[in-house]
């Protein structure tokens, strides 16, 4: 009777937890004209709360930023998109540092290099509403890239990263 209960109570638990649904995302970068991709890129996957957080302190460094070179910009117009992709490269950095702080091991399933030719893939993604982003060079240029992407079943989300910032 004992042992019944013990594998009745072992069942009860073990129907009861919960699986995490998750997808794979698996995508490539997309070089502007005839540029390549010249070395493996940094790849991350910001889940929700790191969308959020890199939203907001994005904000608020383009802001700072504004305030502190708005007389160089008025002189030279071209100087804003240089200030724009330092505040977007600084944001970024913070955010994987906290994620790095909050995700210890974790951070493998978030962050990754690209191959040569710019394709990556994220595995067991838990369903969400997620940000890639992707640092490098393409041509000797010094690039970012970024898109959205909505994990929402098991079937894998291609995913091209066309949208280059600032």
């Amino acid at each position: 009777m004992v042992k019944f209960l013990l594998l009745a109570a072992l069942f009860a638990a073990a129907q009861s937890e919960k699986t995490v649904e998750s997808g794979i995302i698996v995508g490539s970068v997309a070089p502007p004209g005839s540029l390549t991709v010249s070395e493996p890129l940094q790849i991350v996957l910001f889940s929700p709360q790191y969308v959020e957080l890199w939203e907001g302190d994005l904000q608020k460094r383009l802001d700072t930023y504004w305030e502190r070179y708005k007389p160089a910009f008025a002189q030279n117009k071209e100087f804003f998109t240089e200030i724009s992709r330092m505040a977007y490269l600084d944001s970024i950095q913070f955010v994987v540092n906290r994620m790095r702080r909050d995700l210890r091991e974790g951070i493998t399933a978030f962050l990754q290099q690209s191959s040569g030719e710019g394709r990556f893939e994220f595995k067991n993604v838990p369903f969400g509403d997620y940000k890639v982003i992707a640092m490098g060079r393409a041509g000797g240029q010094e690039l970012i890239w970024q898109e959205p992407v909505a994990v929402k079943s098991s079937v894998p989300q291609f995913l091209e990263l066309k949208t280059r910032i600032p």
